[in-house]
């Protein structure tokens, strides 16, 4: 009976697919379907996670073929779209299970078929699933995140087992609130492709999280290019940018995601001029809001020592606290940037900021002091926030 249908995609494949004596699961026919046939199947989440593959050969990874897939806009066509891996031929098309969006990948191996047959074969695997009433395996990807995000780490270990994720791996993770997440997706795997970096990702409503994962081929990805992608994210709609770099497994990423949590909401009243956070602006932010928000001797510690800016006057005050603001929490300690954010003469600046330092009575780029002179502008700014509600 074998070779009644060796020589016919479509028929073999229903053969194998249907095949209810031999098979125990959608997953065994599947198999051997695709094996028999010299393609490969690869279902997705709608959130691009893997959660079902067949794979024959392993020219391409499924990684490359996602963000070719995304940057195809694959999620917008109703059809198997098209998109060369590399060389290898892979054909999408949305799917629903259980009524739940899922994307089906089918890779034609050896470029054996046309793109009819190859949707035609995309028909039968969709019919095939409904007659074994097959139900995807969960979306562990998108559950561990989860997870990290809401701190439960004992449960974040748990699926890393059941995933067989490597926690050592995990070397940074991303947060991009209020994006598009179609337009986002696809800047992040042109990011990821420049970089050659790996990460496992999620798409909830308008927020984009991942988490890094470390592979030798990855190029140095520091602050400049983190800023460069927040600019092209700012396309999709997104203000702002939290990543961390340099942490260690599960432990790190759960308090890194609890960082940004608890940040969110203040860190644009400390920096207004950013839009991509490190860890480093993050961990000034989450200080400064519990220092704000605790009160007590160590906030009135911190805003007394701006102070002696009042013996100036009430206007010149205003002018010197401002400008003192740009250059430290803004400008990064630049005059000429501090200029150009107040729109104002570099030689007004420098007069100003020689001013400060004469009424202070310290140099106040000295290694010393910018440390609790960026503390106290920080919780300045939050304080003058809180009370314009």
């Amino acid at each position: 009976m074998r070779e009644t249908f060796s020589n016919s995609l479509i028929s073999n494949t229903i053969y194998h697919l249907l095949n209810f004596e031999k098979h125990s699961s959608f997953q065994s026919a599947a198999r051997e379907a695709a094996i028999n046939n010299n393609f490969q199947i690869v279902l997705l989440s709608e959130d691009f996670n893997t959660v079902f593959s067949v794979e024959t050969q392993h020219r391409a990874t499924i990684e490359d073929a996602i963000r070719h897939g995304i940057e195809k806009d694959v999620d917008k066509n109703q059809i198997n779209t098209r998109v060369n891996v590399n060389g290898v031929l892979t054909y999408w098309g949305p799917i629903r299970i259980n009524g739940i969006r899922h994307y089906l990948m089918l890779v034609d191996n050896e470029d054996s078929y046309s793109q009819e047959e190859i949707t035609k074969l995309a028909e039968i695997v969709e019919l095939a699933m409904g007659m074994w009433k097959y139900s995807p395996e969960r979306d562990l990807t998108a559950e561990f995140i989860k997870a990290l995000r809401r701190g439960n780490k004992s449960l974040a270990y748990s699926l890393k087992s059941e995933a067989e994720f490597n926690d050592e791996k995990i070397e940074g993770i991303y947060d991009i609130p209020d994006v598009d997440k179609d337009a986002g997706l696809k800047i992040l795997a042109n990011f990821e492709k420049e970089y050659d970096i790996h990460s496992l990702k999620i798409a909830e409503g308008d927020e984009i999280c991942g988490v890094l994962l470390s592979n030798d081929e990855a190029k140095q990805v520091g602050e400049e290019e983190w800023k460069k992608l927040a600019k092209h994210l700012s396309s999709a709609g997104a203000k702002k940018i939290f990543y961390f770099n340099g942490i260690d497994g599960i432990e790190d990423a759960g308090s890194a995601f609890q960082i940004i949590n608890e940040t969110e909401p203040f860190i644009q009243l400390i920096f207004p001029q950013k839009r991509a956070f490190s860890k480093y602006e993050l961990a000034l932010a989450s200080d400064c809001v519990n220092i704000s928000l605790k009160g007590g001797q160590v906030k009135k510690n911190y805003l007394d020592l701006l102070k002696p800016l009042k013996s100036a006057g009430e206007t010149k005050a205003k002018q010197l606290l401002e400008t003192l603001e740009a250059f430290v929490l803004d400008a990064g300690l630049n005059t000429a940037k501090t200029s150009r954010l107040m729109d104002i003469h570099t030689n007004t600046v420098q007069y100003r900021l020689k001013r400060i330092k004469e009424i202070l009575g310290v140099d106040i780029t000295g290694n010393t002091i910018v440390p609790g002179l960026m503390m106290a502008l920080a919780v300045g700014r939050i304080e003058k926030m809180v009370k314009s509600l």
